[in-house]
Order: structure tokens, then C-alpha cells, then sequence
């Protein structure tokens, strides 16, 4: 087999294992099996085409052609020529299930399972990066040019999932393009014949190569800057990178966005729901004992600024088997206890737990989720909602509208209240509530008052258009123009009932559902819904739904709003989305603008406008970058200090030494030097000549440390002369580089080593006087990046490396001999 087909093989493989990320967004390994069949087409193909010497473009034009075939065969439209030739209508079908797909993007949650457009999409982008690496490494013979697509698909699953994420198929990707790289590498070195330098000097076995250790080095740095640079968005504060670029809006995805429910609006995600174009089945309720049952809730937004209603951080509570406590009903509300079971499907993953409020018991749920008792939420910081079963216990307070008007009046110092019962300025919004409030002094009466003013009979339509955006603020314009969506009602009666000084906060979760089955209701993503909460002292949050209920599928009436939904309530109301209408895209609510970033546990960092400025963003931005950089300098100089460590240890090693302090046997004379003797025991004779080889090793590592020649062909006593001559060894070090000489000397050529504890000194002679003679420089490089270390590590990973890829390219020909078809019919002519 040539070279090239050889890397036609190693090509295909490396594109192959640089997809299998995608085991994270998948949820079943369809996609694999499809990828990794028509990959193998392309590869046969090639290999077919290079074996007729054939013209360098050939091979990937026939596997581009076998892709299209492969395509046309796994995904079929039943118009396709003979069966498997692509016709008009295959290439229409192809251009159906991508717009299928870049529909779908937004709509499910990973991993997804085996959908047309997914599966298409995915074996198509496979089949489009194996035939560039191919064409770069095969063709071109650029292998590291073929990090740029294998990194396109590589990135995938990190872009649609910010979750935890499987490492071992990143790092079999990885794996991948690192054999892509050395496969290349050796070719090269074999078919040039020789190592060499820059400057076209030949490069001995010993010696490590100056390019290769180039290589190494820009390597090294490109590797640090790539685990590096990536750290800096996570020391930024959310919503910085869209405040300083993409600006704000309700953006995002919808609820089947995946686990990045954590970061998604909340009015992006009900909008993006909404307008959907069928319906998807969400959340399945069983409520055995409550006939009538209120919304289903799973999230609150209480901060209000100028642009609207925005996420609070939730970091009160704890694990829901702690228990939830007590609402604050008083002694005088009647309250019933009920039970339901609520499936979750895998099209909504979010952070928060859709529940009935007030739970007072949750089983089957584990302990990664906890409630809050402020906000009644049921959250996690560690998982999503998707496909979670659990049973929940909760109590429903009967209120009449007696007793909220004779409730107690707000305590105005409540610190866990005040910022709950104010809202930025808007003279239009406080004119009229001015008006509609005037001459009433119960907190019910007004918020009875300013519900009242969202009716149809005050010229209110549910609407997907809000109107024209005429007054600068969307919470004027909605109040003029009368015209919105859930979101907008429950957002602009929240904001009016704060200028009135009442508590509010705008909720979300899912209103009835009309398609039950006995006792379960499956509500869809029509079913989405935003309304307000109001709170009363002595009787806590209770739901005021302002949104015309002629317009919700679903809509409940609560006790002390008896006449409200009404006409909602019966079920061939309920469900219809028809009914529910079909929001604008636009995202907005008139005062909920706000790109809420429901994290649990972090900063509200709205990119619409919160509290925080952008002066305070990119000072926020500027702290994490620092932070950054300290941990990079950290690193690095551990990195640094690694050789200056592994240097002192081997010669800590190298200098204890195992023979006797005191002599044994005859005394033998070393010229000037100290004194040694012969070694007489048999036990210690070995210990000795380990010791004098070891001072030799390190004498040698000096030499190499200091820019010393080191010539592996002389002898010691040739090499002790040299440096007596040349470096100029006087006195102390040059009786202890005579004394090392002697005792290697010994150790190799006579029948008895010799001993002594004076190598130790010898050696740390020689060493100080190499440090005298050498330059600043030279010391430091010795000290802090030893070279003899540095070329000890490259020679290791030149050889390993080398030896991995002639083990991996002899598996390939053991493969292909047993595979060769010409071998096979060659053994059954001879049989």
C-alpha cells in the first residue's frame, strides 16, 4: 500500500473520531452508524481512485460522489432515479429536511432522538468534514489545516448544550487529529531520509532535532493559549459579550433549548413557544383529587427596571426533602390538601420544576433540586426538568373577596417587601393609576380596580401585534395601543399594582389543558402561560390573571375573583390554540423586556437593562478577566518549574549515595585528587559502581546544563582532560573532575569499583566552577529550565511518539494484508 492511500485511511478515521462529540447531542447512535457508513464509502472510494493513478483532484470528486450517493440511499425521497441516483426531487428533499432541521433547532431539547432533519444534517456535515480533511491531508498535505473543519464539528455539542458534557469523545477527537498530525510526520521523515537542522546541518541519533524542538515549543504555547483563551467567558458576568456585541431582546431559544434553560427569557421563551405552528406535548398531569386545578407554575421574575420585569438570583431554601414549610394563611382560610403526578417529556428541560402551589411534599425527586420558600420555586443549579416523574402533595387556600379586603395594611418597612412595591418612573403609567385608585383605601379594591382596567370592555383585544411603538416606552404603548399577548397583560398589571405601593411579581408556568385522558392533562407548549402575583398580608402570593380569559385555553377562575373565566372554564375551551392566539415573535413585553438570565444561584444580568450598568458590566468583565490572567500566570509558572523540579530530584537521587563512609580495603592512589580505596566486600560492589556511574551522569547533565560539549564518543579521562584544558578547571574542581573520571573509569573497565563519599564534593566543585565561568544567562537557563532535562523530555516524546505511530501504521499493513484481495485470491489460485 503507497503512502497515500495509507492516509486516505488515517484521514477518514481522524474525521470520524473528531465527530463522535455528537454522542452529547444525540440520544440515540443512528447518526453514528449512518456517519461512520458513508464515511466508509468515501473512504473506499478513495482508495479505489488513488489505486488507478488516478489525477490528484479525482479522488476527491468520486468522494464527493459517493457521499451524494450514500445520502440519496439513506435518505430517500422515493424519487430517485433507478433507486439511488439523485434526482430534482432527492436534492428537494434534501433542502426540506435542513429548513425541517433549522426549525427543530429551537424546539428540542438535547439529546434529541432520531429526527429526519437532525439525522441528515449530522451525517451530512460528517461526510462534508472527512472529504475536507481528506483534500487537505491526503491532497494538499497540510494536516494541521485539517483542525480547521474537524474543530467545526468538534464545537457542536458545546455550542447547543452549556451543560456538563461527556470528555472522553472530545478527547477520542482529539486523539483523532493528533494521529492524523504524526501519521503525516513520519511519512515525511521517511520518504526525506534524514534529521536535520535549519541551516541543512544533519542531526545525529542522540541529538534532538532544532525544527522538531521549535515545533515542540509552538505547540506547547498553542495548546496553553487554546485551554486558556477559552477560560476568559467564564470570568465574564452573563450578558456582557451581548451587552458589548449582540445587544439585547428576548432572544434566545424556547424552553426546548435544552439545558441552556438556565439562561434563556423567560418572555423569549414563552413567545418562542407560542408561535410555534403545532403542538407539543410538555408536561402530563394526573390530579386525582382536584377536578378544577389552578396553573401549573415553575418560575417568578420580581425585579422591575425601566425596560421591564427581570429574573432575581434564587439562592434561598434547600433540598426539597427538608420539606417546604407553611404558607402564610391565616387561621381563618379554609384550605384543601390534593395530589397529582407530573411527567416531564424532554421538550422542556429548564432549571425550575413545574409544581402546584402550595406543595407541602415531593416524592421521587432527588435531593439536586431545592425549594424556595420566598419565591415558592422549585429549582436546581445541577439538572433539567427533562424526563422527570414525580408525585406532588400540595394545599389550595379557598379566599373570598371579604377577607382579602379586610386584610392588614402592608407594612411599608418590610425590607423582604420594599423592592417589591416599587416601580421606575413613567408618567403615564402613574397618571393612571392615579385615576383608577383615586378615593380607594383597601389593597384589594385597587388591585380589583386596576385588574378590571385590562377587561375587553375597556377596548383590550389579545393580539399578536402590540400596536405602533409611538411614546418611547413599551409599557405606554401597550396602555394606548391595548393590544399584547399574555405577557404583556401580566407584565403591565404587575407594574401598575407597584406604582399603586402593592407587592406584585410576574409567574409563569402552564394554564389547563384540554386534552385529558381520565384524570390526566397533557399540556403543550399552547398551553404556556405569564400571570401576576399579588401579595396580601395574613394570605401571602396570590395569581391574578389579567389577560382576557376568552383568549386563554385554560383560563381559571380563583374564589375571590368569582366572576373571572367564566366563560374559559368549560373543557371545549380549553387547550385551543385558537384560543391561546399565536404572539408576535417579537419577544417583547411591554414591561418585560428584560433578557432574564434565570440562573439560580447567580447575578441577574439582564442584557435588556438591569440595575447594573454597562460601566458596572465591563468593570465586572475587567475583574474576571484579571482573574483570569492570575490563574494563567499560576499555571504557567508551574509549567516552568516543572524541569527546575524534576532537575533537583534527579540529582538528589543521583547524589545518595549507597557505599560506606569509612574505607575498605587497600588504599588506592588517583593522581592529585583525594584518596579512594578498593572495594574488598562483594555485597557493596555493585552499590559502588552505581555510584560512579551516577556522579558521571550527573556530571555529564552539568555539562549539557552549562553549554558545555558534551562528546559521547570520548572516553572520561579524555573528556576530564578537555575540561581541565578548555574550561579552564582549577584546584578543587579540577581534582573533582579527575576523581569522577577515575571512578567511572573503574566502574567500567577494572574487576573493583571505587568508593568513597567524595563525589559528592566533586561534584558540587565542578558544578560551582562551571557556574563562574558561564554567563548570567547560561546560569539562569541552568537553574530554572536545565537543558539537560528539557532534551531528556524531548527525546522521550520524540521516541514514544514514533514508536506509537510505526506500532499504529504496522497494524494498518497487518490489516490490509489480511483484507488485500489480491492475497486472498493468490491463496484460493494456490489452494
Amino acid at each position: 500500500m503507497n503512502q497515500r492511500k495509507h492516509l486516505t485511511l488515517i484521514a477518514a478515521g481522524s474525521a470520524f473520531l473528531a465527530s463522535l462529540p455528537l454522542i452529547n447531542v444525540f440520544e440515540h447512535y443512528t447518526w453514528a452508524i449512518r456517519a461512520f457508513l458513508v464515511v466508509a464509502v468515501m473512504c473506499g472510494v478513495g482508495l479505489l481512485v488513488r489505486s488507478m493513478r488516478a489525477p490528484a483532484w479525482a479522488p476527491t470528486g468520486a468522494m464527493a460522489l459517493a457521499a451524494l450517493l450514500s445520502l440519496t440511499w439513506l435518505y430517500r425521497s422515493h424519487e430517485e432515479y433507478l433507486g439511488i441516483l439523485p434526482s430534482p426531487g432527492t436534492i428537494e428533499h434534501f433542502g426540506q429536511l435542513m429548513r425541517t432541521a433549522s426549525e427543530e433547532m429551537s424546539e428540542y431539547a438535547t439529546p434529541v432522538g432520531d429526527r429526519d432533519g437532525f439525522l441528515f444534517l449530522a451525517t451530512l456535515g460528517v461526510a462534508v468534514i472527512a472529504l475536507l480533511v481528506d483534500f487537505f491531508a491526503v491532497v494538499l498535505r497540510r494536516p494541521a489545516l485539517a483542525g480547521l473543519p474537524m474543530l467545526a464539528i468538534y464545537s457542536v455539542p458545546v455550542t447547543v448544550d452549556t451543560d456538563t458534557t461527556n470528555p472522553i469523545p472530545f478527547a477520542l477527537g482529539a486523539i483523532g487529529f493528533l494521529w492524523l498530525l504524526v501519521t503525516d510526520n513520519v511519512d515525511r521523515v521517511r520518504r526525506f531520509g534524514r534529521r536535520f537542522t535549519g541551516d541543512g546541518r544533519d542531526v545525529d541519533l542522540w541529538e534532538p532535532s532544532p525544527l522538531a524542538a521549535a515545533g515542540q515549543r509552538l505547540g506547547a504555547i498553542s495548546v496553553i493559549a487554546a485551554v486558556l483563551i477559552p477560560l476568559i467567558p467564564f470570568a465574564m458576568p452573563g450578558g456582557i459579550l451581548d451587552t458589548l456585541g449582540a445587544g439585547g431582546g428576548g432572544g434566545g431559544a424556547g424552553i426546548g433549548n435544552g439545558k441552556n434553560g438556565k439562561s434563556v427569557s423567560m418572555f423569549a421563551l414563552l413567545s418562542g413557544q407560542l408561535t410555534r405552528d403545532k403542538a407539543v406535548d410538555m408536561v402530563k398531569v394526573t390530579n386525582v383529587d382536584d377536578e378544577h386545578p389552578f396553573y401549573l407554575r415553575f418560575n417568578v421574575l420580581e425585579d422591575l427596571n425601566s425596560r421591564g420585569f427581570a429574573a432575581r438570583p434564587i439562592t434561598g431554601g434547600g433540598p426539597v426533602s427538608n420539606g417546604f414549610g407553611k404558607p402564610e394563611w391565616g387561621p381563618s382560610v379554609k384550605a384543601t390538601t390534593h395530589q397529582a403526578k407530573i411527567e416531564v417529556t424532554n421538550e422542556l428541560a429548564i432549571s425550575f420544576m413545574p409544581i402546584y402551589t402550595w406543595p407541602t411534599k415531593i416524592d421521587k425527586l432527588s435531593n439536586q433540586w431545592s425549594f424556595d420558600p420566598k419565591t415558592a420555586v422549585v429549582y436546581s443549579n445541577k439538572d433539567t426538568t427533562a424526563k422527570k416523574t414525580f408525585n406532588v402533595t400540595y394545599q389550595r387556600a379557598d379566599i373570598t373577596p371579604d377577607q382579602l379586603r379586610a386584610a392588614a395594611p402592608l407594612n411599608a418597612g418590610d425590607p423582604a417587601l420594599k423592592d417589591l412595591a416599587t416601580a421606575p418612573g413613567n408618567p403615564t403609567v402613574k397618571s393612571k393609576v392615579d385615576e383608577l385608585t383615586k378615593g380607594l383605601t383597601t389593597e384589594y379594591d385597587k388591585v380589583k380596580k386596576l385588574y378590571d382596567f385590562f377587561s375587553p370592555d375597556n377596548g383590550f383585544v389579545y393580539d399578536t401585534q402590540t400596536g405602533p411603538e409611538t411614546s418611547g416606552t413599551k409599557i405606554a404603548d401597550f396602555l394606548q395601543n391595548k393590544r399584547g399577548y399574555c405577557a404583556q397583560y401580566a407584565a403591565a398589571f404587575g407594574w401598575m399594582l407597584r406604582e399603586a405601593k402593592i407587592p406584585a411579581r410576574v409567574a409563569f408556568g402552564f394554564a389547563r389543558g384540554g386534552n385529558r385522558s381520565g384524570n390526566t392533562m397533557t399540556l403543550t407548549n399552547f398551553n404556556l402561560h405569564a400571570w401576576t402575583e399579588v401579595y396580601f398580608p395574613g394570605y401571602g402570593w396570590l395569581p391574578f390573571d389579567a389577560t382576557p380569559s376568552t383568549a386563554i385555553g385554560g383560563s381559571v377562575a380563583t374564589s375571590y375573583l368569582p366572576a373571572a373565566g367564566a366563560a374559559a372554564n368549560d373543557d371545549d375551551q380549553l387547550n385551543r390554540p385558537g384560543n391561546n392566539g399565536n404572539p408576535t415573535t417579537d419577544s417583547s413585553a411591554p414591561a418585560a423586556q428584560a433578557d432574564t438570565h434565570d440562573n439560580p444561584g447567580s447575578t441577574d444580568s439582564s442584557t435588556a437593562g438591569g440595575d447594573s450598568t454597562l460601566w458596572e458590566k465591563v468593570a465586572a468583565f475587567v475583574t474576571g478577566a484579571i482573574g483570569i490572567t492570575l490563574i494563567s500566570l499560576i499555571v504557567l509558572a508551574l509549567l516552568l518549574a516543572a524541569p527546575a523540579v524534576a532537575r533537583n530530584r534527579t540529582r538528589r537521587r543521583r547524589l545518595t549515595f549507597a557505599t560506606p563512609t569509612v574505607p575498605v580495603g587497600t588504599p588506592v592512589p588517583t593522581g592529585d585528587g583525594p584518596t579512594m580505596t578498593v572495594v574488598a566486600d562483594e555485597g557493596t560492589l555493585l552499590a559502588a559502581k552505581q555510584d560512579a556511574h551516577r556522579a558521571w551522569d550527573e556530571l555529564v547533565d552539568t555539562m549539557v546544563d552549562y553549554r558545555v560539549p558534551v562528546d559521547e564518543a570520548e572516553t572520561p579521562r579524555a573528556t576530564v582532560e578537555r575540561l581541565v584544558k578548555k574550561e579552564r578547571l582549577r584546584d578543587q574542581a579540577e581534582s573533582g573532575a579527575r576523581l569522577i573520571s577515575t571512578a567511572e573509569e573503574h566502574a567500567r573497565y577494572a574487576r573493583r569499583p571505587l568508593t568513597g563519599r567524595e563525589l559528592r564534593t566533586a561534584i558540587t566543585a565542578v558544578e560551582s566552577a562551571f557556574a563562574t565561568n558561564a554567563t548570567r544567562k547560561v546560569r539562569l537557563i541552568a537553574r530554572f529550565l536545565p537543558p539537560s532535562v528539557l532534551r531528556r523530555w524531548r527525546t522521550s516524546i520524540s521516541t514514544g511518539s514514533s514508536s506509537a505511530a510505526l506500532a499504529t501504521g504496522r497494524g494498518w499493513e497487518a490489516v490490509m494484508r489480511t483484507l488485500s484481495v489480491r492475497r486472498m485470491v493468490t491463496r484460493r489460485a494456490a489452494r
